[in-house]
């Protein structure tokens, strides 16, 4: 791959791609987000870019579109996460309330 195509030299992309898609691996263990393991996978799928050859335009865009697809999914789930997050925040919350209320009048 030449430099104007892809900045950095394999060895350096096998590195961080190893690095981050087992950090992401590990947060999707501990934390169980979905969009996590997108992440995870996309990261990893990022070398697939070599095994299609230098020359090979067709399997560049297939990755791209396939990286683009795995991104749009992780960005969609993570809103999805953070609104489901919210609402049992907020649930939590009007329970709490609503407990206190209760021992209030009880007294």
């Amino acid at each position: 791959m030449d430099a104007s195509t892809f900045p950095i030299s394999f060895t350096y992309h096998l590195i961080f791609c190893l690095i981050a898609g087992a950090f992401f691996v590990v947060q999707f263990i501990r934390l169980r987000r979905p969009y996590q393991l997108l992440l995870a996978v996309g990261i990893v799928a990022s070398l697939l870019i070599y095994v299609g050859g230098e020359h090979n335009k067709v399997w560049f865009h297939t990755v791209g579109i396939f990286e683009l697809v795995l991104l749009l999914g992780a960005i969609v789930l993570s809103i999805i996460a953070r609104k489901k997050e919210k609402q049992a925040a907020a649930a939590q919350a009007a329970d709490t309330a609503g407990d206190s209320k209760t021992e209030e009048t009880d007294a």
